[in-house]
This record gives C-alpha cells, structure tokens and sequence, in this order.
C-alpha cells in the first residue's frame, strides 16, 4: 500500500457548525480555469475564507472534494492519503473560544466525510493552547470519532514541543497510541507561532521563498533536538512524531553533531559539559532517539539513496503536499521519482512509499520501531 503522508483537508462546510461571532465564512465560486499544474488544467471551484472582514486564505475544491483527491492520487499512485488539517484556518492565535469550536466542528465533518472510506486516514486538529480541552478533543476524535492522529502546529508563545505544560497531552496521546503529525506554518526559527506571517519576520522579509525553503528543516531541527534532550521522549517512550515539508537532507547532519556534543573521553565546552552534569536526561545516544521520528522525504531528493545508507533502520515516508503549489508539492508525480531511483533498493522504495507510515499508524498489524 502507497501512502500519501502529506496532503491538506479543509471540508468548507464544517464551519457552519460553529457558534462563535468569529467564525467567518466561506464564498465558493467557479474556477476561472486558469490553474495549470504540471501542463494539466487543474479543474475545479474556488473558495474563499473570510474572518474579520479579511481574507483568510483561498483555496481550490481539491482542498475538500473527496473526488477530486482520488483522481490525483489515482494519476500519482498512492493507495491512500493522510488528510492534514489546512493551516491557515487553524492556528494557535485564535480567540480560545473559537479554537475550540473550530477544532470540534472540523473534527466531527472530517469524521463524516471519511466514514467508511479507507483510502482517507482521518487527522484531528486540537486547539493547544487550551491543553486540558485539547487532552478531551483528543480522547473523543479518538475513541468515538474514530480519526488516527493529531496534527500539531508547533510551538506557540514562547513554547515548543518539548514544554511541560504539554505532558498531560502527551500522556494522553500515549495512551490513545496515536502519531503526532507535525506541520507548522512555514517560518524561519526565531517565531514560536504557528504562523509568524502575521506578525512579521525581518529575517526573511523580501525573500518569499525563504519560509517554506528554510522555515521547514530549521524548525524541524530545533523541535526534534529539544524533544530529545528535554527528555520528553524518555518521559513518554511509545511518543511518535513525524515531520512534514522539511525533506530529508537534514537528518543524517543533525544526528551526527548531536550525537558528537556528547560527552567522551574527548574533551567538550564547558557549557556542554555544564549542561550533562544538572540538566540531561538523556538515557542513551541522541541519534538513537530518531526511532520517534518519522520524516517525510520530498520526491525530487535524488541524494534519498545515501541518505538510507547513514540512516540504515530509517523511518522515511512521503508526501505530495497535495493541493499546495509550491515547491515542496510534487503531485501527481511523487511515486514516479522514487520508483525510478535505481540506486534505491525495491524494498527500500517500498519502506518509503508505505510500509513506513503503515508502522507510524500501527496498520495491519505493522510495529512501530520505538
């Protein structure tokens, strides 16, 4: 089985279910008909999110028309997607009110528009700031909504993943055996929300492709690092997260150098041997920690084969980024490029193209390496 790891779900319809002033609303109209996407017309209606008298985001009927992502993944060849909740709608910096009535009314849609359909696997969205309403949104899109995991923006505030206040989530994700699917808004480090745009950023400001080119992997690098040395993943050992739109390349780098800012028979900085005598609480090698961690690859990596020989018991899976446009985005041409890695072994393409995120959901009997 193929599994598109990364594609985006907002069914406009689940914000008629919400109460608050703020909801916004939805304005669909016909396509103008021209979107072109790899030489091909891009069929289809448009809507438009308003909230606040302002426009959220728009977006193509891919976004929510079941139909239309079976098309694509028909002409991409995956045999099922992972529907992430969008994520300009959904953030961090909402009224907390709202948060938690968008967070309920998406949950409750996307279970409807799935139900019995196996080839769509189900992603809750909680809203985190409120963790004691997000540890209960969880429980019931769960147990009685039957959705397969939790999509996280990130940090928010001055917080990221690894923070304490989140631990009563984390149990409850334990317990519920779920992945975590971590896929910010893209942003380059300095900004703990989900979504900096908002605010700003000088850091990036007038380089529009620096968010999602760089945004992605140096967020990626400092979550993961944190989460390991936090000691968070020794806290909540069966914990699995996996990384969206960030690629790969990264990976072997950054288990390397943590793995040297180790303490040995060599010598180490003062801060680094400051930091192991009263603040680790690492219990083996950081590198090791990586069997948490499940990282989607962007199809047109060709160096993917020797990023499997450094990371030879690897969790690699895949993604499309369907219906985005940006460069990260390879539908319909995703299965494509990795199959024709002759480089890349058959059972290799085969662990990247599924097998993976089979183990990261726990389908069919599959075992999580952790």
């Amino acid at each position: 089985m193929y599994i598109d790891g990364d594609t985006h779900y907002w069914p406009v319809r689940f914000i008629d279910r919400v109460s608050h002033p703020g909801r916004g609303h939805v304005e669909i109209k016909e396509d103008n008909g021209k979107y072109i996407r790899f030489g091909e017309r891009v069929a289809g209606k448009v809507a438009t999110y308003y909230r606040d008298g302002n426009v959220v985001h728009s977006f193509k009927e891919g976004r929510w028309n079941l139909d239309i992502r079976r098309e694509y993944m028909k002409k991409d060849g995956f045999d099922c997607q992972v529907l992430i909740p969008d994520n300009r709608q959904l953030i961090y910096e909402l009224d907390p009110e709202l948060g938690r009535q968008l967070a309920r009314a998406y949950n409750d849609t996307v279970a409807e528009d799935i139900k019995g359909q196996d080839e769509f696997i189900g992603v809750a969205w909680v809203y985190l700031p409120d963790v004691k309403e997000a540890v209960r949104e969880i429980r019931r899109s769960v147990e009685e909504l039957g959705l397969k995991a939790v999509k996280l923006s990130g940090g928010y505030q001055n917080g990221d993943l690894d923070s304490e206040v989140l631990w009563p989530f984390y149990e409850e994700v334990a317990r519920l055996d779920i992945p975590i699917l971590v896929h910010p808004g893209a942003r380059v480090y300095e900004h703990q929300h989900s979504h900096p745009w908002l605010i700003g950023s000088e850091r990036y400001e007038g380089f529009p492709l620096f968010p999602t080119a760089l945004g992605f992997p140096l967020t990626y690098m400092v979550t993961a690092s944190r989460l390991i040395f936090s000691g968070v993943l020794d806290r909540f050992p069966s914990l699995r997260f996996a990384f969206f739109e960030g690629g790969i390349g990264w990976v072997p780098w950054l288990m390397a150098t943590l793995d040297h800012h180790m303490p040995s028979e060599a010598p180490v900085s003062t801060a680094v041997a400051q930091f192991f005598k009263g603040e680790s609480k690492l219990q083996k090698m950081p590198s090791e920690y990586f069997r948490h961690f499940y990282i989607a690859a962007v199809a047109w990596e060709t160096y993917l084969p020797e990023i499997v020989k450094v990371w030879p018991d690897h969790n690699i899976i895949i993604g499309s980024d369907f219906d985005h446009g940006d460069a990260i985005s390879t539908w319909p041409n995703t299965v494509r490029p990795i199959k024709a890695m002759t480089n890349l072994s058959e059972e290799e393409k085969e662990n990247i193209l599924g097998r993976n995120m089979m183990r990261l959901f726990k389908m069919n009997g599959a075992a999580a390496h952790v």
